[in-house]
């Protein structure tokens, strides 16, 4: 995704556009930290490199700041966008579990023998003609 690419190519100057897009996409707490945090590193990064001499430590640690963003961000967003969602149900392991499926009248649970199964298609097939039947003379 063209977003991995926006820090490494930026040096870490726009590291925070790519966290910007999970903030608003995932809309979750974490994430929005996590948009702060970048964008401070690379304000404070570029504004550390700016008026300091070259062989000093506020270039240095610009330097550290930026560098780290180029690796973090990219990092950490394919890691939490390429993460399969839940979709309808919770999170397992959060606390609430998930519901077991629900049958349906007239359809066998999952999981029984081939024998009962047959069992069950052959009873439903029957109360369907029956419902028909009925119909039929009304």
């Amino acid at each position: 995704m063209v977003l991995t690419a926006v820090p490494v190519l930026t040096i870490g100057m726009l590291g925070w556009i790519s966290m910007l897009y999970l903030a608003l996409v995932h809309r979750r707490r974490r994430d929005w930290l996590m948009l702060v945090a970048v964008a401070a590193a690379s304000v404070g990064g570029v504004a550390l490199i700016g008026p300091s001499g070259k062989d000093s430590w506020q270039a240095t640690t610009g330097v550290v700041l930026l560098l780290g963003t180029v690796v973090f961000v990219p990092a950490y967003f394919l890691a939490v966008d390429l993460r399969p969602q839940p979709s309808g149900g919770a999170v397992p392991g959060q606390g609430t579990p998930m519901a077991p499926p629900a049958v349906q009248p007239g359809h066998p649970p999952v999981g029984l023998p081939h024998q009962d199964r047959i069992g069950q298609v052959r009873a439903g097939l029957d109360e369907l003609s029956a419902y028909l039947e009925q119909q039929e003379r009304s």
